[in-house]
């Protein structure tokens, strides 16, 4: 199984200059948990997300979340894998960044959809929690999911 096969195709981006007031609001509307942070030329520069929102911003006495902007606080440089890679990859990509969104991008570079942890959850379902057809595979999407944990 790769990627493609499991990962979720809801993606939305938001202006590098956008409030983080724009970002939670577009979050909320679209039901997606983060946004791909892009340039004027439609780069991806960054991603922010919920967690980030709360941790980096509504956290802080310091920072206004109307007049904070996504680059403030956004991840960057966004982390990205093929669309055709395995879920092996991703898993080690998420834990060894330390990261819980991953972007996948297909053989040009193009965004195709996002990784997170949630997705795993559903790829165990998708395999009926047996075999994921070698153990490193099943020992990297454990420990991964057992990582971010909450």
């Amino acid at each position: 199984m790769t990627l493609k096969e499991f990962m979720s195709r809801k993606l939305e981006s938001i202006d590098v200059r956008a409030t983080l007031q724009q970002a939670a609001k577009k979050m909320t509307s679209k039901d997606i948990s983060s946004l791909i942070i892009v340039d004027k030329s439609d780069a991806a520069v960054g991603i922010v997300s919920e967690r980030d929102i709360v941790r980096k911003c509504c956290s802080r006495e310091d920072m206004d979340i109307k007049l904070a902007t996504v680059s403030d606080i956004m991840s960057s440089p966004v982390i990205t894998i093929n669309h055709k890679s395995s879920p092996r990859e991703a898993a080690e990509l998420l834990v060894d960044n330390k990261i819980r969104h991953l972007l996948v991008v297909d053989d040009t570079g193009r965004r195709m959809g996002i990784i997170t942890p949630m997705d795993f959850t559903r790829y165990k379902q998708l395999n009926n929690n047996t075999s994921y057809g070698n153990k490193a595979e099943e020992n990297a999407v454990t420990k991964m999911l057992e990582f971010y944990e909450d």
